[in-house]
């Protein structure tokens, strides 16, 4: 099963447990195959940075570029999506979500951000919060 996760959801997932950590650690383990970009990458690389998550990076002993290293060897990198379409204008970068998953035959886009939940669907792919994607997955 090929799916797209968001920053929020890579974030959470590498830096804390519950379902967004499960569903990276299910893609470490090749259970699934969570596609990514270059600039998803880049939007996690600035993230991480972040002054919020520097105590949880502190408590977990990492830096951000060890959970950089991380989250790149989980993913499958697919080149940049060529067809942004702008379905989002409140924060355009969500829409390079939609396009990879559009463009990469995702089953599901896995999202904490209620503009990409909003939409329950792209393309006939499936938009959901981690906690459900995890039903869906293991229902398999």
């Amino acid at each position: 099963m090929k799916i797209v996760a968001d920053t929020n959801v890579l974030i959470s997932g590498l830096l804390w447990g519950g379902p967004p950590n499960r569903i990276l650690k299910w893609a470490r383990d090749g259970l699934v195959v969570l596609i990514a970009c270059e600039s998803t990458i880049n939007e996690l690389k600035r993230i991480v940075q972040y002054k919020r998550f520097a105590q949880r990076l502190s408590v977990l002993k990492i830096t951000p570029p060890d959970v950089i290293v991380y989250a790149m060897n989980i993913v499958t990198f697919a080149p940049e999506p060529l067809n942004i379409h702008q379905v989002i204008s409140v924060d355009p970068f969500d829409n390079i979500f939609l396009a990879l998953a559009s463009e990469n035959e995702v089953h599901l886009i896995v999202s904490g951000d209620h503009h990409l939940l909003d939409l329950e669907e792209y393309n006939s792919i499936q938009i959901l919060k981690p906690s459900v994607a995890v039903q869906v997955i293991e229902s398999l």
